[in-house]
């Protein structure tokens, strides 16, 4: 997905929330950074994806304030609250009549948890709602097929908090024989996950955890690791979550199932094209489990 005129305007957006969060009372600095972020955005290549036109105003941002982490306190609170939601949610899974499917939308209710898109929600409404809300593109019954025949599951997280739900996610599927390799972003950007995120949460006692070699919100293959383009070469089925990975690997001929909840009419309409759906048919809000074909 490339980057359109309407991602702009989210882009100036992100820059004064981050701004906010760091800066306080000092003026100056956020003079300095809205001006800097003002003349980077007008710049941004179009023909690159959102996620990877917002790595070079997250670093600026960073390296301007002195921050390498500037979400650190909302990554380390957003584990927290989840991981607290999880004995209740492990109920909730245990009693369903469908447990993959439940597992979905759990992960799928976790992914309201971005400070990129959303700087306000309540993942508590947001789990009751998932699972009581039909999936707008349905691919379960290509998905269950093919997760009994994959030896090799390549999981792309996303989001701090929401990995607790994905902790979940990977529960149910490791009930087949296949392995599961979980992946995060090598360094930090919003409240993207790392590794220490992933084994605060618990994955490292689930499966293998890898880094993508990249500090984008998003998979841009040409810029991850050897180590990671391999694992994604080799994966039978893999799991891409959230919008950043779907926005950076949408044209990707692979073996890919998006889970995500749509967070802009942007992206509904670019999903909706991708599964061949009238533009229109996806909306913001819209929860997706769709196979790449």
């Amino acid at each position: 997905m490339r980057t359109t005129p309407d991602c702009l305007s989210c882009f100036v957006r992100q820059a004064s929330y981050t701004a906010d969060l760091i800066t306080g009372v000092d003026q100056r600095l956020r003079k300095e950074i809205a001006e800097r972020a003002a003349e980077l955005i007008a710049g941004f290549d179009q023909q690159l994806s959102p996620p990877e036109n917002a790595v070079f105003l997250y670093r600026m941002i960073a390296e301007k304030s002195g921050r390498p982490d500037i979400f650190a306190d909302l990554k380390s609170t957003s584990n927290e609250t989840a991981l607290k939601m999880l004995p209740r949610l492990e109920k909730t899974l245990a009693k369903a009549t469908d447990p993959l499917l439940t597992a979905i939308l759990l992960a799928i209710a976790g992914n309201v948890i971005d400070y990129g898109s959303h700087q306000n929600f309540d993942i508590e409404l947001t789990v009751e709602e998932c699972l009581n809300r039909d999936l707008a593109l349905n691919d379960l019954a290509d998905f269950r097929y093919d997760l009994q025949e994959a030896r090799k599951v390549l999981y792309l997280g996303d989001n701090c908090g929401e990995l607790a739900f994905d902790r979940l996610m990977v529960q149910t599927i490791r009930q087949t024989e296949g392995e599961v390799i979980f992946a995060v972003k090598e360094g930090p950007i919003i409240n993207d996950a790392l590794k220490v995120d992933a084994e605060a949460c618990g994955l490292d006692d689930l499966c293998r955890i890898i880094s993508n070699g990249t500090d984008c919100p998003g998979t841009p293959l040409r810029k991850c690791s050897k180590e990671f383009r391999r694992a994604f070469a080799e994966a039978d089925l893999i799991i891409s979550k959230g919008q950043g990975n779907f926005e950076t690997l949408s044209e990707v001929s692979a073996p890919i199932y998006f889970l995500l909840m749509v967070k802009c009419q942007v992206v509904a309409d670019h999903v909706a094209e991708i599964a061949g759906r009238p533009v229109g048919s996806i909306k913001t809000g819209d929860l997706v489990l769709m196979k790449k074909r």
